[in-house]
């Protein structure tokens, strides 16, 4: 028997339902789902076909289907870990068909929130969870604001649904799809080409140090940017975007060996290592003679026992590259070769 309750206006009744009568409607919804499910198998042919063209329908789609993030140095290279996306997972959700994806935060703090996913295949009643934990604090260990504890929540709970789909969807069958999105983006070389430019303008946007990107890569520039290196790029990309890396641990801040920000000199270095050396417009070198000059043998002295770059002390034959690293911060390349230049008119020399 239901209880009735009086609304405020004591006008109109509101019914409260028991519990196991709320248990079993739910039963019957989900009894409903795997009859639909057993009525209706799914096709494995039609699964792959559906979800290999929603995930190539276009290049931005291609892109979001893969990840990747840094998982440290290994021979003094950054080493990295790819993977199916967040992306990837909901096209392989819906594609797949008769299967149930849900996910709930169970527990969220100033430090940290947790989110478990669950999934489960109506056919053949096979289900699985899985629990994200992210961290709601900044290296510093401040928490982050509200806004930002938000941002991280629904992150937390698409990586969860996205890591429970694929405990019950094999990820053999998702195999075809990533060769798929592959061949889009690694295509031809009119494909790279246009890669090439669009993750050169994306790394322009970062407003970061290029340097700190060829270092990551384990290149010597642009120019080295490879099929491999645009996979990664790709990946790190997608990840950067879905929460699952910051920009500072895709690129980590180049270091010098005591620990500290690298130098301009050394980010020039790194910069035109294999830039040809060539002769300079007279205008640049009149700029570097004239800032430089009184310190060139300073200059050339730690270049030379720090083994960065040789350059001739008359600045004429400087890697481009390098010269506008010299140019954009004089003041550090003053401080890193212990230079102190003269002050203006009634200060010391």
């Amino acid at each position: 028997m239901s209880n009735t309750q009086l609304t405020p206006d004591a006008t109109s009744p509101l019914e409260v339902m028991p519990a196991n009568v709320t248990e079993a409607i739910e039963r019957a919804e989900i009894d409903t789902q795997v009859a639909t499910a057993k009525k209706y198998p799914r096709s494995l042919e039609a699964f792959k076909r559906r979800a290999i063209g929603m995930a190539t329908i276009d290049e931005e789609t291609a892109e979001s289907c893969i990840y990747r993030r840094p998982v440290g140095k290994e021979g003094g290279a950054m080493k990295y870990a790819e993977g199916m996306s967040v992306r990837m997972a909901e096209i392989v959700g819906a594609s797949y068909g008769n299967l149930r994806v849900a996910a709930m935060l169970v527990e969220q703090n100033e430090r940290r929130v947790k989110a478990r996913g669950m999934a489960i295949d109506l056919e053949s009643n096979f289900a699985a969870s899985s629990e994200v934990v992210e961290s709601t604090v900044k290296r510093n260990g401040q928490p982050y604001d509200e806004r930002m504890r938000v941002v991280i929540a629904k992150a937390a709970l698409a990586k969860a649904r996205r890591d429970a789909t694929f405990q019950v969807v094999p990820r053999a069958l998702a195999k075809p799809i990533e060769a798929e999105v592959r061949r889009l983006l690694m295509g031809n070389s009119q494909t790279i080409e246009r890669r090439r430019a669009a993750v050169l303008a994306w790394l322009d946007k970062l407003g970061i140090d290029p340097a700190r990107v060829w270092y990551a890569l384990g290149i010597k520039g642009p120019g080295d940017i490879g099929v491999d290196q645009l996979e990664q790029l790709t990946g790190i990309r997608t990840a950067i975007r879905d929460g699952d890396v910051t920009v500072d641990e895709a690129f980590p801040p180049l270091t010098s060996s005591g620990g500290k920000s690298a130098s301009p000199l050394e980010q020039g270095a790194a910069e035109a290592e294999d830039a040809p050396t060539g002769a300079l417009d007279q205008a640049t070198v009149a700029k570097l003679k004239k800032l430089f000059d009184p310190c060139a043998a300073q200059l050339n002295t730690y270049l030379a026992d720090s083994g960065i770059i040789d350059i001739d002390q008359d600045f004429t034959q400087v890697p481009e590259a390098f010269a506008k690293r010299l140019l954009s911060k004089p003041a550090a390349v003053y401080a890193a070769i212990g230079y102190e230049p003269p002050k203006g008119k009634g200060g010391k020399q």
